[in-house]
């Protein structure tokens, strides 16, 4: 995904100038600590939170649609055929065009933070540029959002996870129920029916194998005798399918109504696109009264548009 498609730059430029016009310093990142220790780790600790395996899918974010109520996704079909020359049938070869049109609504997301002149004072002291470590959690909350969106989808807009289009198979049993060779025919299976689903379309054909993360911790756990030597499941996966990336997720598990889901898809942009059409928006700080501030952030965002539903396929029960 490009920075540029994820981030008003303009807009964070704006914001930039307007924290030097107000005095504002860059210092060293971190948060307010209490003046009343007597000892203080200079390790700033950050809670920490799972990968945001949307977010590094690869999937194309698209910013078509501004300030738009509701995205169209157009896509032209050949129809049609030539005939034999010198037929006397009326009904010749006819070649033509068919459109396919989808929509997706838009949905707006906002935020904003606030801080008193004795904060930004407070802070300084330690050498703590508060307003900076304010602007990041804009950021942080704003990708971590875009993740739950990519994969479960929002007001009503499927996700990667739980797409009506796509097929689906159930596993034979739990990863941790299946023998080695179990496990691995039920993931290359699923890459196999995909594939042959869009008779191996470079566009379409599955590059990425989406699971969920204690499918994944078993896959690389879990010992498979090849005949030539032992390797982990994962390992044999990667070295027959070495054109897909396989990630893990906290998302794919217990999905609404499903439960456990799996999916192998292609992330070209002919197959899906990430519609985004305001990226993140980080408003000029402003001051409310004499001693306090305010900075406002945004963006629009319609989810995930699937242009093609071949292009995914499930296995849920793993």
């Amino acid at each position: 995904m490009k920075i540029g498609n994820l981030y008003g730059l303009d807009h964070f430029k704006k914001f930039a100038d307007s924290a030097s016009q107000v005095g504002f310093k860059d210092s060293f990142a971190g948060t307010v600590l209490a003046r009343n220790l007597t000892a203080v780790d200079p390790q700033i600790f950050e809670k920490k939170y799972p990968e945001l395996a949307f977010i590094n899918s690869g999937i194309q974010v698209d910013n078509t649609g501004g300030y738009s109520r509701r995205i169209q996704s157009l896509r032209l079909q050949d129809q049609g055929g030539f005939t034999t020359a010198g037929d006397a049938s009326s009904n010749k070869g006819k070649i033509s065009l068919a459109g396919e049109e989808s929509f997706l609504n838009v949905v707006i997301r906002e935020s904003h933070s606030i801080w008193s002149d004795d904060e930004i004072q407070e802070a300084d002291l330690q050498g703590i540029n508060l307003v900076s470590r304010y602007v990041e959690t804009h950021n942080r909350i704003y990708l971590r959002e875009l993740d739950a969106i990519g994969y479960l989808g929002i007001n009503g807009n499927a996700g990667l996870l739980n797409f009506s289009g796509f097929t689906a198979e159930s596993a034979g049993d739990t990863v941790d129920e299946l023998t080695s060779l179990e496990a691995y025919d039920e993931i290359a299976t699923l890459i196999t029916d995909q594939r042959n689903g869009v008779n191996n379309t470079p566009e379409y054909m599955a590059n990425r194998v989406d699971m969920p993360v204690r499918v994944m911790n078993e896959l690389s756990k879990k010992i498979l005798d090849t005949g030539n030597g032992s390797m982990t499941v994962m390992t044999a996966l990667q070295n027959n399918f070495p054109d897909i990336q396989f990630r893990g997720t906290f998302r794919a598990d217990g999905v609404a109504g499903v439960g456990s889901v799996t999916v192998a898809y292609n992330n070209n942009d002919e197959a899906m696109k990430m519609r985004v059409p305001l990226a993140l928006t980080i408003g000029e700080i402003v001051k409310t009264n004499s001693w306090d501030f305010r900075v406002d952030s945004k963006y629009r965002v319609a989810g995930l548009d699937i242009l093609e539903s071949s292009a995914g396929r499930y296995l849920t029960g793993l």
